[in-house]
């Protein structure tokens, strides 16, 4: 059965201008503002948090592991299409747009060039499904005019928006498969040449991505660097996933129905049931 479960909830962003950062993802983006603070905001959907910005000490971005974009999945192709016609009214910048198949994709970058997915599920019905369990994307011209023509007018992002995915910047496909599939019990669902796994909790084409595209010799994140702070999964075998870590010597921080490591890539990472 398709898993339509959320497995990615959250995650946090340190940035230079939070100020700017907030405007961006609420005015542009669409998303509502749940908490504010002097130097942290928290943004949402239906009073769940999805983004959170933390202010830090001013820097410039670095090229290192980190985030290569932050997926947010809408309930429908009529949303997404009013979710399109939004960021056109708002001249808010898109970067391109695609067909894969399984979804229909919007891409952009932030004010800080934190890059953004916005898409929707098209039917399974009509995902390409192996019989080995992988499920094949495609890259195809987005059908702009259809989405917009039967576009669900909004301002915002629509109730039932969650994040869909997270797609990472990485220096190892092989390490970073290693964690995912091994430790945390994700299934690969699509190797596209080498450069990009991509795996999933279920039945779904992919809760997380990894590529190698910016190279693999990539330093490791800094805590408190500028981007990709940390994410949280959601996973209902903790219990397996601990002992996992155990046996890899991967240390972690355990708070009984929450625990705390770092991935791969030096990024924190969250995991509860």
């Amino acid at each position: 059965m398709y898993n339509d479960n959320l497995v990615v909830d959250s995650y946090l962003l340190y940035v230079n201008n939070l100020a700017l950062m907030t405007k961006y993802y609420t005015h542009n983006i669409g998303l509502n503002l749940l908490e504010k603070g002097q130097h942290q905001t928290i943004l949402g959907i239906d009073n769940h948090p999805l983004l959170i910005l933390k202010e830090t000490n001013p820097q410039t971005k670095r090229k290192a592991t980190g985030l290569y974009h932050t997926a947010f999945l809408v309930p429908s192709a009529a949303d997404l299409g009013g979710v399109l016609l939004h960021l056109l009214n708002t001249n808010t910048a898109l970067i391109g747009g695609a067909n894969h198949g399984y979804s229909e994709a919007l891409y952009l970058q932030d004010p800080e060039d934190n890059g953004i997915e916005i898409y929707h599920d098209n039917p399974v019905e009509v995902w390409d499904v192996r019989t080995d369990g992988q499920i094949i994307g495609i890259t195809e011209e987005l059908d702009a005019t259809r989405l917009i023509e039967n576009a669900k007018i909004t301002s915002k992002m629509p109730s039932g928006t969650k994040i869909g995915h997270i797609h990472l910047q990485v220096n190892s496909l092989a390490n970073n498969l290693a964690f995912y599939q091994d430790i945390l019990g994700f299934d690969l669902k699509s190797n596209l040449a080498n450069s990009a796994y991509f795996l999933a909790d279920g039945l779904y084409h992919h809760h997380i991505a990894t590529n190698i595209w910016a190279g693999e010799n990539l330093p490791l994140r800094k805590d408190s660097e500028l981007g990709l702070g940390y994410y949280t999964l959601k996973k209902n075998n903790l219990d397996v996933i601990k002992e996992n870590l155990q046996k890899a010597k991967i240390t972690f921080k355990d708070y009984g129905h929450r625990i705390q490591t770092l991935d791969p890539n030096g990024i924190k990472l969250l995991i509860e049931e």
